[in-house]
């Protein structure tokens, strides 16, 4: 009975200094583990909607990765809309990931905010150009099509833009909150790099599974991909997919880019435009990928990169040959 009494008081007491520890330096230093729990407690909530696994809060405000995310009264990165929608407006809804809300980045520095600027900016658009930021991290095409069909009738958009990053086939579950996992940063940190150093294989391997023709995430995908399609298409809304790839490798020798091939013509089989942020992803960052990244330890787009893909997105929109959104 000592004996195990001595072990107990050693766990709690490992437990104890390592929490005390981990709350300090995660106070200097933005450890990528630590702010994704405190993205999760303060600007997300449980969804009321059962195709939902959460949404963000609406109104809330908090300082991740080093940067302020303030969520309007819709949760989404920007400013609140007026419902009223005038003849002098054009709204693009934006719905995808964390990489879409700009995590890590100041809400200026997102494409989102600099494809609005460079709109605004063209004289040729002769219309007050709005882009609504709805990105929300850790979240799936189904969830990003679940929570546009709540909201589409709110923020009325003429197009709508769906960032898809090459992991938005995954199947996110809902999940019972963990309270230990919730409230202690030392045991979600322990846990996040356990499910990190157990991962087995390559990122090529991984995805490659992800997807084969019958793995079921790619195939809710494509479904809601269609749902989407055909919501567009009975409100009268113009729908683009903005590709965005993994941001461990851009050099030559990438074995994604066979893959990033195969998931683009799917989209355009389905008779969908898409734009390739690829080429001028890999251009930039080809000789180092990780200075694309927001920190060394999180590979979400920096501020760099959100110029580039916001680059990428002006073009096309602007491009006479690709139609005119801005009517």
């Amino acid at each position: 009975m000592k004996k195990f009494l001595k072990v107990l008081f050693l766990f709690i007491y490992i437990m104890a200094v390592g929490e005390f520890a981990m709350r300090a330096i995660s106070s200097y230093i933005n450890i990528y583990d630590i702010e994704m729990l405190k993205y999760a407690k303060k600007l997300k909530k449980r969804s009321n909607n059962p195709s939902l696994s959460h949404e963000h809060t609406p109104g809330r405000q908090y300082k991740l990765m080093g940067v302020d995310i303030k969520l309007n009264s819709l949760g989404h990165r920007n400013l609140d809309l007026e419902y009223q929608k005038n003849n002098y407006e054009s709204r693009i809804h934006i719905i995808g990931s964390s990489i879409a809300l700009g995590w890590g980045v100041e809400e200026k520095n997102t494409f989102s905010s600099i494809l609005q600027k460079k709109l605004n900016l063209n004289q040729n658009i002769k219309k007050n150009i709005f882009v609504i930021n709805g990105g929300i991290g850790n979240t799936n095409t189904q969830h990003h099509y679940h929570l546009l069909k709540d909201q589409v009738d709110l923020t009325k958009p003429d197009v709508i833009i769906l960032q898809y990053f090459i992991n938005d086939a995954e199947i996110i579950k809902k999940k019972k909150n963990n309270i230990i996992l919730k409230y202690s940063y030392f045991t979600a940190f322990l846990y996040n790099r356990f499910k990190t150093y157990n991962f087995s294989g390559t990122l090529s391997n991984y995805y490659a599974q992800m997807y084969d023709e019958n793995n079921l995430g790619w195939r809710l995908a494509i479904d809601s991909i269609k749902n989407l399609q055909n919501l567009s298409k009975r409100k009268n809304i113009k729908l683009v997919i903005l590709f965005i790839p993994d941001f461990h490798n851009f050099s030559g020798d990438n074995q994604l880019v066979g893959l990033y091939e195969k998931i683009i013509n799917k989209f355009e089989e389905m008779d969908i435009t898409v734009i390739n942020t690829y080429d001028s992803l890999s251009n930039e960052f080809k000789s180092d990928a990780r200075k694309s990244w927001v920190a060394s330890d999180d590979p979400h787009p920096n501020s760099k990169a959100h110029k580039l893909i916001a680059n990428d997105l002006y073009n096309f929109l602007t491009d006479q040959k690709n139609g005119s959104f801005f009517e």
